[in-house]
């Protein structure tokens, strides 16, 4: 099993930074990302708890349930389905207010299925910290310009 950890404080206020990483279907804007679709609304809204995201990256897709959501300080969510196969044990985002913007640290901890492709793990875990990285850069730059009033 992989853990991967990323932190980043972005200058937003919290309820921007919140809003902008968890509107599911702007993952489709990475460049990695062929598309990003919410499958399954959420309970009480659209990406909050019990929401279904499908995302496709060509090589990599995955099917992810939003499994806990305490607007806007968590967002917990869990690989059901994924290509290729993995074990999933947790999906955490957390967003802390700080001098400056919103802390917000990002926790994976997954391991891949595939006997072979179990030693591809490490490289894995690199290729998601850069994921999570440009997540929370195309994130920071959304919630700048809602905090801003424009539109992004």
């Amino acid at each position: 099993m992989q853990t991967v950890i990323v932190t980043r404080t972005i200058n937003a206020p919290i309820e921007a930074v919140f809003d902008a990483y968890v509107d599911h279907e702007r993952l489709a804007d990475l460049p990695m990302v062929l598309s990003a679709e919410v499958v399954v609304p959420g309970r009480t809204e659209k990406n909050g708890l019990g929401a279904v995201r499908v995302v496709n990256g060509g090589l990599i897709s995955l099917r992810e349930e939003i499994t806990a959501f305490e607007r806007p300080v968590l967002m917990e969510y869990r690989i059901r389905e994924s290509r290729p196969a993995s074990e999933h044990e947790l999906g955490r985002v957390e967003f802390v207010e700080v001098p400056g913007g919103t802390q917000v640290t990002w926790k994976t901890v997954f391991g891949i299925r595939n006997p072979v492709l179990r030693a591809a793990e490490p490289a894995f875990a690199i290729a998601f910290r850069v994921i999570f990285g440009m997540t929370l850069a195309q994130t920071a730059k959304r919630a700048a310009a809602a905090a801003a009033g424009q539109v992004s």
